[in-house]
């Protein structure tokens, strides 16, 4: 017998396939369109959530005005939310690679490791120093952190000590590797180790002891409710504290908002000024947060500068009014070293317990990336009637390569729109991903890789095309290139490699 859920992925597959069909089309009868807004209609009560259905209802309201045909562009207008939902929904169903991060200048005494963490399904990072991986590392969502011994004797205390608190603040396993030595073992676990491995212990070893670590990393977060820099809940508070709301609204009709705002030019700050600096921004704005709502309403962090505020609001215009206040508190406070700071606010309200916190999320995220869009330094709320833009992003492949590898297979993003062009393209975007000869990478003793690195404009990440795994690819891996394919250029393994950036991005 056919499980609900299995009915549901079906019906899944089905609206993809009459979204497809739909989209071919250079126009679309009106009454077509009418059938498939009760499609979705009926399919809104198995999926658990009212999306479709409102979808459905919107699309009633705005073909009133329309004769017989819809065009093209209206019907991508239309189909945009729909879209967006169904590929949120297969990005969730991706379970994310944990990311391990090695600090070694041992890369091709590393390569096999390397290998054999990727065929376990794990995202694997090199860099060559403890400074290259407070800085370039920074950003990373890492879940455990390999160091070779001679990285860590050669390396300034300040520096090594800097690194061990992050990773303790952050319950990240620590794993020095180094020699068969017990006074050497007995200083790493000093350090504060959580494992060490000498030569004696093979790789099959080092996955079932680094899987055991990860084991208890997840256990420990699990139970970890509150972001120890801000002093604001995690991400993992957010769950039980939105259901908590969305019962409220059921019991006393009790609307809520949610907003998620955001430090504009926040990297300009940590390039400008480092990280401690950005820290303590990170710090203070939580504060000053905290002060401008009230002590009902919740803080939460939800990622790098990105803070969440689950809140009691009447309608809309109320909610605009309480994060106006949190905006203007921020705007008008100065900063460490004198700074002066701006967020962005991008809020929805709840006004129906079904509505979930994913979807509501990505609302609040929408308007969030409006309010950049239109300058920054604003509220906006979320509207339904609005088609969503994505920002846009480049994928650049250097010509010869690109010529041979077009079109490729990418997974979609709920914030960025992909567009793959030649290296040689003078277009430019706010992200950016290069893939590029190794010889060009490193020429001029790493020109482009220090040129990008002191951007201002945007983020631009490296893959590197490499003929073999020699000092040379372990260098450019050291300063902070995203990872390398051999050549000749394998699709398969380079759209698999575009595929795990693309899941790493917020």
């Amino acid at each position: 017998m056919e499980t609900k859920q299995k009915r549901i992925e079906k019906q899944i597959e089905q609206t993809i396939l009459m979204v497809e069909r739909l989209l071919r089309m250079e126009s679309v009868p009106k009454s077509e369109l009418v059938v498939f807004s009760q499609w979705l209609k009926r399919f809104s009560g198995q999926d658990q959530a009212d999306f479709f259905e409102r979808q459905a209802a919107r699309w009633i309201e705005e073909l009133d005005d329309v004769v017989e045909e819809v065009t093209h562009e209206q019907l991508q207008t239309l189909l945009a939310p729909v879209i967006d939902h169904l590929s949120e929904r297969g990005r969730k169903k991706v379970v994310r690679k944990e990311m391990i991060l090695s600090v070694t200048k041992r890369f091709l005494e590393n390569v096999q490791w390397k290998k054999a963490l990727e065929n376990a399904r794990y995202m694997t990072r090199f860099f060559g120093s403890i400074e290259d991986t407070l800085e370039v590392g920074y950003d990373l969502h890492v879940d455990a952190i390999l160091v070779d011994y001679e990285i860590v004797r050669t390396t300034d205390d300040a520096l090594l000590l800097k690194l061990i608190k992050k990773v303790e603040g952050s319950f990240i396993p620590l794993i020095i590797i180094g020699p068969s030595d017990a006074s050497v073992r007995q200083l790493c676990y000093a350090l504060g180790a959580d494992d060490y491995w000498d030569e004696t212990v093979q790789i099959e070893e080092r996955q079932i002891r680094l899987k055991r670590l990860l084991r208890k990393l997840r256990t420990v977060s699990s139970t970890i409710l509150v972001d120890e820099l801000t002093g604001a809940f995690n991400r993992k508070y957010l769950q039980n504290a939105y259901r908590r709301r969305t019962s409220r609204l059921e019991r006393d009709n009790q609307l809520f908002a949610l907003a998620i705002f955001d430090l504009d030019h926040f990297k300009r700050i940590n390039d400008l000024h480092g990280h401690p600096t950005g820290d303590l921004v990170l710090a203070e704005l939580a504060v000053l947060a905290k002060q401008a709502i009230r002590q009902e309403d919740e803080l939460i962090r939800f990622g790098g500068e990105e803070f969440m505020l689950l809140f009691s609001a009447d309608h809309p215009e109320h909610a605009t009014e309480m994060m106006e206040k949190v905006r203007a508190r921020i705007e008008r406070h100065t900063f460490p070293n004198g700074l002066k700071i701006t967020v962005s606010i991008g809020l929805t309200v709840i006004d129906h317990p079904t509505l979930d916190v994913e979807e509501m999320t990505s609302e609040a995220d929408e308007a969030l990336y409006q309010a950049k869009r239109n300058g920054r330094n604003q509220v906006v709320v979320y509207s339904v009637s609005a088609a969503k833009e994505k920002i846009e992003a480049l994928i650049k492949i250097e010509a010869k390569s690109y010529q041979q590898l077009i079109p490729l297979s990418l997974p979609d993003h709920s914030k960025y729109q992909f567009q793959v062009v030649p290296y040689e393209e003078k277009k430019q975007a706010p992200l950016q991903l290069c893939v590029l000869p190794l010889q060009q990478l490193a020429a001029d003793n790493f020109k482009l890789l220090e040129e990008w690195k002191q951007s201002r404009e945007g983020m631009i990440e490296a893959i590197a095309i490499a003929p073999e795994e020699n000092q040379l690819l372990g260098q450019v891996l050291e300063r902070g290139v995203t990872d390398y394919c051999l050549s000749p250029l394998d699709r398969d393994q380079l759209e698999e490699q575009i595929r795990e950036w693309i899941i790493r991005l917020p």
